[in-house]
């Protein structure tokens, strides 16, 4: 089931005395998936999804994923740490690709981890790799549009 499917923007700015998710403004396609809508008997490692795609105004999410996933996670209600974290990379490679129509774009996954406190306040590291075969086939019904159609 579809949690979330729209633009997410953000200006690179701070609000409340909170860090931005990056202090220059980004724009991503961005749908949230809770993957265990279709299966709840299924007890799954990642119970949800954000499915994102740089809609190439701003900056990249490459070395911000890890803020933007707590913006996003708080505004949510999403584990970090449950939640798969994709990105859609519009590519000619034909390694760890999804294709359609002649197109091909790779599918990237962060890892992120929760990696110590500080005060109240937990700070994590992300680590990004090619999705795997599996993942790939899993997401499949919900990256296609995204990936050869809307920005």
């Amino acid at each position: 089931m579809i949690l979330y499917d729209g633009i997410y923007e953000w200006d690179g700015t701070s609000m409340e005395g909170k860090q931005p998710i990056c202090w220059w403004p980004g724009s991503y396609r961005m749908r949230i998936v809770d993957l265990s809508s279709d299966n709840p008997k299924v007890i799954y490692l990642k119970s949800y999804a954000v499915i994102l795609k740089n809609r190439g105004k701003g900056t990249s999410l490459k070395n911000y994923i890890h803020n933007f996933a707590q913006v996003i996670s708080e505004e949510f209600d999403l584990d970090i740490e449950k939640t798969l974290w994709a990105e859609i990379i519009a590519n000619n490679s034909t390694n760890n690709t999804v294709t359609q129509h002649g197109s091909n774009c790779n599918i990237i996954i962060a890892n992120i981890r929760s990696t110590s406190h500080l005060s109240d306040k937990r700070l994590f590291s992300s680590v990004w790799r090619d999705a795997r075969e599996n993942e790939l086939k899993f997401l499949q019904p919900w990256i296609a549009d995204l990936a050869f159609g809307l920005s």
